[in-house]
């Protein structure tokens, strides 16, 4: 039997940074690209697009020359508007030259001209000296309107920026640009690089306001300790350099955002969204916490071990080994302690008791959709991913399938700045309610390329392991692929 319902959730957050990792499942080698897009104004010529490339080494096949080793890369690239090809490019990227086997990623940057309006982007990647399939992705892009009003680029965040010596593909006023492709950073990032273009198509000295803000998505306020405002005069095109300080944010989701002002009024603004792990400030501090009556009248002694392991779906990787050690230590008024503070710090002295009362609800909705004779809800895998993203916007459930293991197919409109992501479960054991994670497209999360052969996998055994088709054939009943490309 087949569901489908869906629940309306609260979109918060947009974003216009195109960003994903390409990758085939195999026994060998599978390539593995990492791009993104920014938006840039030439006065001269109009709104470009710059696409950036970075190649994992340790996926790609180099092959051995007299002297050295080396790799190639054909890249295609299309941009497409209503069946009309506005880009239709084929390249051949060579890698750096390298006199041993100790390879190291190595990055390529394109430029092409696109009036403003919405275009379909598809790239296609095949390594030359690898028997793989080429890998190919297509997203939709909108080009912004940057020529007829003061207007601002996109956001470049990068791992490091220099004068140039010479112009070359990385070089943008004067500076070489080595982009960041990964949105993540670590606790040893201290700095974030950043840059950006102002245009100012009027040409008349303007003098403007430049305001850099970051906001906690997790808190949803700015934080206003961070907040910097720079006065200078606008040019034609007036770049910014910039090296953010990071040191001091926690972990979390954040929104790094600069605006351009005017006498106090937002001429325009862009933005870069960001997740940030720094274990240096994520130990809650449980000795000065001190106890809230109405929080502790909330959590029942013997359910003290369940609720404070209840939280691990949403907590930070540093923090689990402490959830984790607590349980152990079997001390009552610490984990209430950390219990509380956990909620202090997620959502403020003020709010705790009232998040976690929400998220009370939330885990008992888990427990009882999700638990087995084995898990608690939450330990689930459907549990987990509920607990952790919110109820999701659509979800088909199929019981029953000739050739198929029972299996659900999650899909978020948003979650944070990702849209429409997805996740498929299936039960393998068929006896019991514990469906387990095969594949999603969500980024941090599991994914599995072999995840349809793997579901059908009791009637269309395996021959071929290196092949991702494999397994793939028609048959009876089987409509998980065609489900899962229609979210």
């Amino acid at each position: 039997m087949q569901y489908i319902y869906t629940m309306k959730i609260l979109h918060l957050l947009f974003c216009c940074l195109f960003f994903f990792t390409f990758s085939i499942n195999s026994q060998v080698k599978s390539l593995k690209v990492l791009t993104d897009h920014h938006f840039y104004l030439d006065p001269s010529s109009g709104e470009y697009i710059e696409l950036a490339f970075q190649f994992d080494s340790e996926n790609i096949h180099f092959v051995k020359s007299k002297f050295d080793y080396s790799a190639n890369i054909s890249l295609k690239i299309i941009v497409s508007q209503d069946s009309t090809d506005f880009v239709n490019s084929t390249y051949l990227i060579d890698s750096p030259k390298f006199r041993d086997s100790l390879f190291e990623d190595f990055i390529d940057v394109r430029r092409f001209l696109l009036k403003p309006g919405k275009y379909l982007l598809s790239l296609s990647f095949k390594d030359i000296n690898s028997s793989q399939l080429a890998v190919k992705s297509s997203q939709f892009i909108i080009v912004p309107d940057l020529h007829s009003k003061i207007s601002i680029s996109d956001i470049q965040v990068c791992e490091n920026i220099r004068e140039s010596k010479q112009d070359n593909m990385l070089t943008k006023s004067g500076h070489d640009l080595f982009p960041r492709l990964l949105n993540y950073f670590s606790s040893a990032c201290k700095f974030l690089p950043s840059y950006l273009e102002i245009y100012n198509p009027f040409k008349d000295s303007l003098f403007i306001s430049l305001k850099t803000s970051y906001y906690s998505i997790d808190n949803k306020k700015e934080l206003n300790h961070l907040t910097k405002v720079k006065h200078f005069k606008l040019g034609e095109i007036t770049p910014i350099i910039q090296k953010n300080e990071i040191s001091d944010l926690p972990t979390g989701s954040y929104k790094l955002v600069y605006s351009v002002l005017k006498d106090s009024i937002e001429l325009c603004t862009t933005s870069y969204y960001f997740d940030r792990t720094n274990e240096f400030n994520d130990v809650i501090s449980i000795e000065k916490i001190i106890l809230d009556p109405d929080f502790n009248s909330s959590v029942s002694n013997d359910s003290l071990k369940y609720y404070l392991l209840s939280i691990i779906p949403i907590s930070n990787e540093s923090e689990i080994p402490v959830i984790t050690k607590i349980v152990r230590e079997h001390d009552d008024v610490k984990m209430r302690s950390y219990l509380q503070s956990f909620w202090v710090a997620s959502v403020g002295r003020l709010k705790a008791s009232n998040g976690w009362l929400n998220y009370k609800v939330q885990l008992k909705l888990v427990e009882k959709l999700y638990k087995t004779s084995i898990f608690n809800g939450f330990e689930t895998d459907r549990g987990r991913v509920y607990l952790k993203y919110g109820p999701p916007s659509a979800i088909l459930i199929r019981e029953t399938s000739p050739s198929e293991y029972p299996y659900e197919i999650w899909q978020y409109d948003k979650i944070k700045q990702f849209s429409n992501k997805r996740f498929i479960f299936y039960n393998p054991d068929l006896v019991n309610n514990h469906y387990q994670l095969l594949h999603s497209d969500m980024q941090g999360e599991l994914k599995n390329y072999r995840w349809q052969q793997i579901l059908t996998k009791r009637n269309s055994p395996n021959q071929n392991i290196d092949d991702p088709n494999d397994g793939n054939t028609d048959h009876y009943g089987g409509e998980s692929s065609d489900v899962f490309k229609q979210f």
